[in-house]
C-alpha cells in the first residue's frame, strides 16, 4: 500500500503550513495552542530524548509554560532531563542565554531546574566544562541571581546553584589563568554572599538582575475542557 502523499509532496505540505505546525507543537499564545503543545510534549516524553531530538525538548522548555513543561518532564527530576546528552557548546551557551533572559520569579521552577541541570553536569569537572564553553562573569551573575536568600541551602534550586558555584570556585585546578582565576573568585564571592549573614547578594550581583517578576501574570493555561480531559487520562 502506497503512502497517501509522495515524500516530496509531504515536504511541500509541511513547508506551506509551517506556522500552523509550529504553533501546534510549541505555541503557548492561546489556550488551544497550549493544549496542542501539551499533547506534543507528552508524545515527546514517550519517545524519549536522544542526541537527534534534544533540541525539540529544549524548545519546549523555552516556552516556560508550566502546563506544557509538566507534560514533557512528567515525574522525572528536571535536572536530569538533558543528562543523557553529551555536553556541547551550543547547549551550554543556550542554557546561559536562558538564565540571562529571565528574572528571578519569572521562570517556572521545573524550567529553571532543567537549565541548571545542563550547567551542573557540563561543569561537573569545571575545567572540562570551561574548555567546551568558557563562561564569563556575566554568566556567573545570571546564574547567581536565582539564589533565594529567603530559602534554605537544601532547597532544590539553591542547592543546584550552590553546587555549581562550588565547582566553579575550583576552576583552574589543572591549568591556572587570569580568566579562570576571576571566575573562581567570583564564584566564591557569590556563595559567600549567600551564606554570610553580614552580606547579601546585592553586594556581589547588580541589583537590576535581582529584580523579581511574577511569571503567572502572563502565562496561558489550556481550556477547562482539555484540562479535565487530560486529568481524567492520568487517573
Amino acid at each position: 500500500m502506497q503512502d497517501a502523499f509522495p515524500f516530496e509532496e509531504m515536504d511541500s505540505i509541511i513547508h506551506q503550513n509551517r506556522d500552523i505546525i509550529l504553533n501546534g507543537i510549541f505555541g503557548t499564545s492561546t489556550t488551544m495552542e497550549v493544549g496542542s503543545s501539551m499533547s506534543f510534549a507528552k508524545y515527546l516524553r514517550h519517545v524519549g530524548i536522544t542526541s537527534r531530538n534534544y533540541l525539540l525538548f529544549l524548545k519546549i522548555v523555552e516556552t516556560n509554560n508550566k502546563w506544557v513543561v509538566d507534560e514533557l518532564i512528567g515525574e522525572k527530576d528536571p535536572r536530569l532531563l538533558f543528562s543523557v546528552i553529551k555536553p556541547n557548546r551550543f547547549l551550554i551557551e543556550r542554557a546561559f542565554d536562558l538564565l540571562a533572559a529571565w528574572h528571578p520569579g519569572q521562570i517556572y521552577s521545573k524550567v529553571l531546574l532543567s537549565v541548571l541541570g545542563i550547567v551542573e553536569y557540563s561543569y561537573h569537572r569545571s575545567d572540562d566544562g570551561y574548555n567546551i564553553y568558557p563562561l564569563n562573569i556575566t554568566d556567573l551573575q545570571n546564574l547567581g541571581k536565582f539564589l533565594n536568600e529567603e530559602k534554605d541551602q537544601l532547597e532544590n534550586i539553591n542547592a543546584s546553584i550552590l553546587e555549581i558555584l562550588d565547582r566553579m570556585s575550583q576552576l583552574g585546578e589543572y591549568e591556572r589563568s587570569g580568566a579562570k582565576l576571576n571566575i573562581s573568585k567570583q564564584s566564591f564571592n557569590i556563595r559567600d554572599g549567600y551564606f554570610d549573614n553580614t552580606k547579601n547578594l546585592t553586594n556581589i550581583i547588580p541589583e537590576v538582575l535581582l529584580i523579581r517578576l511574577k511569571r503567572e501574570d502572563v502565562e496561558i493555561s489550556p481550556t477547562k475542557d482539555f484540562f479535565a480531559f487530560t486529568s481524567k487520562l492520568k487517573k
